[in-house]
């Protein structure tokens, strides 16, 4: 009588390519000694298999408790292997949280699901000024404040970063807390993110993320279009094959319509 055979368990993760994110990692579980041990035996004998090729972590067969992996860590032994880890996808509020903290974008995918809206948009940030103000009339009415004394100065707002060098592949650069101008190529490979709005002065070939922290009013901005990949808070779209004619090669604006759909137009 024969034995029936037990299933066997699911690897710690998998790899699969995909049309629009580039390489898919399919986390089945969070346990960094699970991820150690299957890493090393999925990479032994083919280490330099990958060469920089984009990856997304896929998040969705993890259970709803699921601790968080060490974001950071994975990321890192990925890049080793020639994998270029950016984003987290179907993750829950927790895990989605941890990757932020980690330096990964949280996407969701127009292309593939228009009906399935982007993470909602922050709250709007409060006026420095008008903070300020109200601070400085609390302060008085307790007595706290003189009103010969100096107000407080307003914060300065984040200055734009600008990049005169092109940017080659396995570049990265990040313009935190404001827009990012770059006067030359963006190439294959390279990424340019900005919590503002983005605009390369060159040929955009490589990856462009806007709105990295949930601005869904940023925008993406190329004198000739040729990207990888282009994101809006979150909101994602890759291209396999090259875009409408009217953009192609073409200055273009990249923008979120309804905070939702990756909308395309000529300058």
């Amino acid at each position: 009588m024969s034995r029936r055979r037990e299933p066997r368990p699911a690897p710690a993760l998998e790899l699969k390519t995909t049309r629009l994110a580039g390489i898919q990692v399919i986390l089945n579980s969070a346990e960094h000694a699970a991820l150690d041990t299957h890493l090393s035996t999925l990479f032994a004998a083919t280490p330099d298999f990958f060469d920089g090729e984009a990856a997304v972590f896929e998040c969705g067969r993890l259970p709803a408790d699921a601790p968080s992996p060490d974001w950071g860590w994975l990321a890192r032994e990925l890049e080793s292997r020639g994998l270029n880890p950016f984003a987290v996808q179907n993750a829950s509020a927790e895990l989605a949280a941890a990757a932020r903290e980690a330096g990964l974008l949280v996407l969701n995918d127009s292309a593939t699901a228009p009906a399935v809206a982007a993470e909602p948009a922050p709250a709007p940030a409060p006026d420095p000024a008008a903070a300020i103000a109200a601070l400085a009339a609390a302060a008085r009415e307790a007595g706290l404040l003189n009103d010969d004394a100096p107000a407080p100065a307003a914060p300065a707002a984040a200055p734009t970063r600008i990049i005169d060098k092109p940017l080659r592949s396995g570049q990265r650069v990040y313009a935190a807390g404001g827009d990012i101008v770059v006067l030359a190529a963006v190439n294959p490979g390279a990424e340019v993110i900005a919590d503002g709005s983005i605009h390369v002065y060159a040929p955009l070939k490589g990856r462009a993320l806007a709105g990295a922290r949930g601005d869904t009013s940023a925008r993406i901005f190329t004198t000739q279009l040729e990207a990888e990949l282009v994101s809006i808070a979150g909101v994602y779209r890759t291209f396999d094959t090259a875009p409408d004619a009217a953009v192609a090669k073409k200055p273009a604006q990249i923008r979120l319509a309804d905070a939702s759909q990756i909308v395309i137009e000529p300058l």
